[in-house]
């Protein structure tokens, strides 16, 4: 157990916002991929777009949704998210405020305010704002996947 937290520790430290300096990471080329990664995934939300939107996912992705046990691994999540998609009315947006790319230049978080609108139990619709916070790792190839999404909604059910 010392050894996860230890390594927690270190993984949160190569994450603390850095600016262009002597080290070999494009922070704004990165940034700029992983936004348009996240205008992608929203696209593929609202398009109910099960594929597409996985693909943004690395496989051993994992999901924390609130008042929900984790869902580790892509068969886990898409069966969340086609339940999301199953929804009448179901719609995602969301405004990005951070992008924070690790000084080693292989993990990024992006943190960010959402609206998802989903049916209510009383048959009408209804929208649930929250905040999220998700990591991201660079691929072998170069390309950024989601690895890690965890939100909450800012009012209680």
């Amino acid at each position: 157990m010392e050894e996860e937290g230890l390594y927690s520790t270190y993984t949160l430290r190569g994450l603390e916002e850095t600016s262009m300096n002597s080290r070999n990471v494009d922070d704004a080329a990165d940034q700029a991929a992983i936004r348009e990664i996240d205008r992608e995934i929203v696209r593929a939300l609202n398009a109910r777009d099960v594929e597409t939107f996985l693909g943004f996912l690395a496989d051993n992705a994992r999901m924390q949704p609130p008042n929900a046990p984790i869902l580790d691994g892509k068969p886990a999540i898409r069966e969340m998210i086609e339940g999301l998609f199953a929804l009448p009315d179901f719609s995602v947006t969301h405004t990005l405020d951070r992008i924070v790319v690790s000084e080693s230049g292989d993990l990024a978080y992006i943190s960010y305010v959402y609206q998802l609108t989903e049916p209510t139990e009383e048959g009408g619709t209804g929208t649930e704002e929250g905040k999220d916070i998700s990591i991201y790792q660079k691929q072998a190839d170069g390309n950024w996947k989601l690895t890690i999404d965890m939100w909450s909604a800012n009012q209680p059910e």
